[in-house]
């Protein structure tokens, strides 16, 4: 693992600063971060039904009740042009999933950290995270519908910030030679 590490320092340093800056601007950004996002996934959604609908066509012979395939196509397709046409509703979707996203997640940390209590020394910390996504999910519900214009933006970009912030320290706590050195 060390010497995989150490092959790949310069990796961890470039990917390390290219996340912190698209964090922080994600979070200077927060509401047109958040637009674009939900737009990629519209796109997305079109794209990917217009695949499946070219693909159940052309191996119709080969699909048992391809026009299953069909509609479920059909569906994803108008779906990403209504979510596309109407970039408020895609917010509020978005924003509404990550919310039970992060209640599911803390209901799964706490259950987590309760089977390990007898077995961690620090079981705590996952009651602790999971209380930190209930919150953070109870911020989001509650917010609604004013946060699904900032929310996901500025969930990405802390994300990324933080990964960013990883990378870098693997960088610099891995015996890496630095780029610029002091003389």
């Amino acid at each position: 693992m060390a010497d995989m590490v150490k092959r790949f320092c310069n990796t961890f340093l470039i990917e390390g600063v290219f996340l912190l800056i698209i964090g922080m601007m994600l979070l200077i950004l927060p509401q047109m971060s958040t637009l674009a996002l939900s737009l990629m996934i519209s796109v997305a959604l079109i794209f990917v039904g217009i695949y499946k609908f070219i693909s159940s066509i052309i191996r119709r012979n080969e699909i048992e009740k391809s026009w299953l395939s069909v509609l479920i196509a059909t569906l994803m397709i108008v779906t990403g042009a209504y979510m596309t046409v109407r970039p408020l509703f895609n917010l509020f979707v978005l924003t509404l999933g990550v919310g039970v996203y992060f209640v599911l997640e803390g209901i799964n940390s706490m259950v987590m950290a309760f089977e390990s209590k007898g077995i961690l020394k620090h079981w705590w910390v996952g009651i602790v995270s999971g209380l930190l996504q209930f919150a953070l999910a109870f911020i989001i519900f509650f917010g609604l519908p004013g946060s699904a214009l900032y929310a996901i933006g500025i969930l990405l970009g802390v994300n990324l910030l933080l990964s960013g912030i990883a990378l870098i320290s693997v960088y610099t706590g891995a015996g890496c030679p630095r780029l610029l050195k002091a003389d």
